[in-house]
């Protein structure tokens, strides 16, 4: 799953913004609404046609388009992150895969002539064999043909367990081989069906001749200038400041990209974000913090304009389950505090979930109840443990926890905690997002309320989403309750997998697991196998509701609402379509541009 960041904040407090902004610009200076379909074999079956082989390319003669990034990725490697900005950035150069998920939430094909269904034989009767084929004459960035061994290579780097492999792994593992008759062909063989398979080379493909070893791939250079078959390629990537890419003189759809160079700029300011967009100094900008069309026109002026479509970023609080601190990362022993239902229970009674949503985020978001909120697989269950102060301080009472004479609780008989201990847990969350601030505090305020001390500790992006290796909190298991929004894809199987599996718990042995929570449930489990081993799409959702009311009942996650996603674009910018489903340049080989 991944995070986003942006700042949203109210129109009253403009004015002062804009001059801080136009000192900071001065100083650094030198839509369509996506609808949801399912990726069944039966849509695919009447599939687009399949693009047409490259074409010699052309002049592009587009101009320069500026665009705002909130923070600077790490890499623009998609495979080895799981933040969110990546994408944002990758997605026009090194995101070009098999295939990609259009605006209504369909797979369709890109690099391949069609995709691979079992009415046109791509896909097995058996569903152990999967039919690739590549469309002839493709090149990479560099000139080099793309291959069927270029396919190969990529799920060489992702099986690799020292490849550190953080996206994309979704049934990566289920593939015991890809055979390839020629050049164009890659037939990849399964150890059992995977139903997620139109996802799995969807993200980019990797070149062999340009990237190294794959138990290597987190120190390639190729990370942060790929050679991609996307329609731009980096240029110059100055830290801190902007990335320069310039059109792909080999991408494949002829006449394309019209642009000729995109500069995303690295802005984290958000007054200083909208200065630029208000002078027209920058024509795109990812996340602009206003949630109100009319508002952001207000504010921004003639130059600019927001498309808003609905979100996939659902907010969530992830307990730990383990005990912290005490150098082990695995799911036992339990957290002192934690480790009672009674008392996640009780945290869930305790927060006003309609408040928030209508008062403290203005009805900008949406009501999420578990992990499955939108798309095919939306599960729309009731709240488990729905709003109640008395309750929670009932089943605070039956756990253990009497109230002390500041008002927060303390331990006597607790089931895991010595008598004496306070209830007292760390929230943490990560920094420049005032929409998550808010949440925060409000949720703080309801937790006092029933005699639980939360304390807000919110970290920089690289330390709570940051690697095994790097000791992020998360990943090492030490912490008490973690706040971030985070998304599914239109295939969520993958995800799902790495998300909640007992099996997938950070450990040494396993550094990118992603089951952070360390939730071990045998029922959870079972749900998750099942979502993933039939093609029948409402089995698959069946199952993954399943999952979804485990999750919300064992109480190792909870649920509070999704957000829309908003995008700015200058006036004279056109040929873009929002997508739901992608980032913010998932279509720039369209865009055109006029001065």
């Amino acid at each position: 799953m991944e995070k986003r960041t942006s700042n949203r904040f109210k129109t009253g407090a403009f004015a002062l913004l804009l001059c801080l902004s136009i000192i900071l610009a001065a100083c650094g200076s030198g839509t369509p609404v996506a609808t949801e379909a399912a990726p069944t074999e039966a849509a695919s079956a009447a599939q687009p046609a399949a693009p047409e082989a490259p074409a010699a390319p052309t002049a592009g003669g587009g101009g320069t388009v500026s665009l705002i990034i909130p923070e600077e990725p790490t890499t623009l490697n998609f495979y080895a992150s799981d933040a969110a900005i990546v994408r944002q950035v990758a997605d026009a150069t090194s995101m070009t895969g098999l295939d990609n998920v259009n605006e209504k939430g369909e797979f369709v094909p890109v690099l391949a002539q069609g995709l691979p269904t079992e009415a046109n034989g791509g896909l097995a009767a058996d569903h152990l064999s999967v039919t690739w084929k590549l469309l002839p004459g493709l090149k990479w960035s560099d000139g080099e043909p793309i291959t069927s061994d270029d396919i190969k290579f990529t799920w060489e780097v992702l099986s690799n367990p020292n490849a550190g492999a953080l996206s994309g792994t979704g049934g990566i593992n289920l593939i015991q081989t890809i055979e390839m008759p020629d050049e164009l062909t890659a037939v990849v063989k399964y150890s059992s069906p995977y139903a997620g398979y139109l996802s799995q080379f969807s993200s980019g493909l990797l070149p062999r001749h340009a990237t190294g070893k794959p138990e290597e791939m987190s120190s390639w250079e190729w990370n942060r200038k790929p050679v991609g078959a996307g329609p731009f390629m980096v240029t110059e990537w100055a830290s801190g400041e902007s990335i320069t890419m310039e059109r792909n003189p080999y991408y494949f759809q002829a006449g394309k990209p019209h642009l000729d160079k995109l500069i995303f700029r690295i802005v984290p300011e958000p007054a200083a974000q909208l200065a630029l967009m208000m002078q027209g100094e920058t024509q795109v900008q990812l996340w602009p913090g206003i949630d109100d069309v009319a508002e952001y026109a207000k504010t921004v002026g003639d130059t600019a304009h927001e498309v808003m479509v609905p979100g996939v970023w659902n907010m969530a609080i992830d307990f730990n389950l383990s005990k912290p601190f005490d150098k082990d990362p695995g799911a036992t022993p339990p957290h002192p505090i934690l480790g009672d239902l009674r008392v996640r229970q009780a945290i869930a009674h305790a927060i006003d979930y309609d408040t928030l949503v209508k008062d403290v985020l203005r009805n900008t978001v949406k009501p999420s109840t578990n992990p499955f909120a939108y798309g095919w697989y939306q599960c729309d269950l009731p709240r488990a443990y729905p709003f109640d102060v008395e309750k929670a301080k009932q089943l605070l009472d039956e756990a253990g926890w009497v109230v002390g004479a500041d008002g927060i609780r303390v331990a006597k008989g607790a089931k895991y905690a010595a008598d004496g201990t306070r209830l007292s847990l760390e929230l943490q969350g990560y920094t420049n997002y005032e929409p998550l601030q808010r949440t925060e505090e409000f949720i703080v305020e309801n937790l006092k309320a029933v005699g639980v001390e939360a304390r807000i500790q919110n970290y920089d992006f690289s330390i709570i989403f940051g690697t095994y290796s790097d000791n992020s909190p998360r990943m090492i298991g030490d912490f008490d309750m973690l706040i971030f929004d985070r998304s599914f894809n239109v295939e969520p199987q993958g995800a799902v997998e790495d998300t909640y599996l007992s099996t997938n718990i950070p450990s040494p042995a396993n550094p990118t697991g992603g089951n952070s929570r360390r939730w071990v449930n045998a029922d959870a489990d079972a749900a998750i196998k099942e979502a993933g081993a039939t093609f029948d799409l409402s089995a698959r959702k069946a199952a993954y509701c399943k999952l979804g009311d485990l999750v919300t009942k064992d109480v190792a996650q909870i649920f509070t609402y999704v957000f829309q996603d908003g995008y700015g674009f200058a006036n004279n910018i056109t040929g873009y379509t929002v997508s739901t489903w992608g980032s913010m340049v998932w279509d720039v080989q369209n865009w055109e541009y006029s001065k």
